[in-house]
């Protein structure tokens, strides 16, 4: 059920290169929801259990993310 309703609103994932973390941003019944996860790992057991993404999803997910680098 949480898939059916994401899939339908902005789903944003970013990277923090310097502090291996990750963002996802993502609207749910209306709320704006951030999720930080330390490493890949971790942000695909969470996209793959809690959300049932498969690894197209994933994969989709991860060529639209925003790279965040520090000069």
């Amino acid at each position: 059920m949480i898939k059916s309703v994401i899939k339908t609103k902005e789903i944003k994932l970013s990277y923090d290169s310097p502090k291996d973390k990750y963002y996802l941003d993502y609207l749910l019944n209306e709320q704006l929801k951030t999720e930080t996860f330390y490493g890949e790992y971790a942000l695909e057991e969470y996209l793959s259990n809690v959300l049932n993404f498969n690894t197209e999803d994933i994969n989709q997910l991860y060529s639209k993310m925003n790279l965040i680098l520090y000069r």
